[in-house]
């Protein structure tokens, strides 16, 4: 199989793939994202072209897994530190968000400033990590690397 019935494959295989990534995640923007990082992932590593279906179903699927856990988790450590609670906060809940935030300010002024920038343009600004790649002028991989070096170094930051 050759690089172009890959891409054809890929194409092809693409909204089954990311039916599989949102029964894992449950969100379309999510799934398609994780899709697009299963093609990077595969041009990153070279598998063998015979086996592009399973192996982009394989991928995916990690992928979406990894990706539920990390949300899971990000999700609890919120919840433990009241952030997701609906009631209103108290004065001890605010001074403690306050001193979080303070870490997470300082955790971001440790970082270069174009990780900084790519993590601000993902998580808040919510673009994808090949809209990033393109501002930047840094590939969809460089981009996602990124963004997770960011998001370990904030949330150890915030750990005790």
């Amino acid at each position: 199989m050759t690089a172009d019935l890959v891409t054809a494959t890929f194409v092809k295989e693409r909204e089954k793939l990311i039916a599989l990534a949102c029964s894992i995640v449950d969100n379309r923007a999510i799934a398609e994202e994780l899709v697009q990082d299963s093609w990077i992932r595969w041009v990153q590593r070279g598998y063998a072209a015979e086996k592009a279906r399973p192996i982009f179903r394989q991928i995916v699927a990690n992928l979406a897994r990894d990706w539920y856990r990390r949300n899971r988790t990000e999700r609890e450590v919120l919840a433990e530190k009241g952030i997701l609670q609906d009631e209103a906060p108290d004065s001890e809940r605010i001074v403690i968000a306050r001193q979080d935030l303070e870490r997470v300010v300082r955790a971001l002024q440790a970082l270069p400033d174009r990780t900084v920038r790519a993590f601000r343009m993902h998580r808040i600004d919510g673009l994808t990590y090949a809209a990033i790649a393109k501002k930047m002028d840094i590939s969809p991989s460089t981009a996602y690397a990124m963004v997770e070096n960011a998001l370990v170094h904030v949330t150890l930051s915030l750990r005790p």
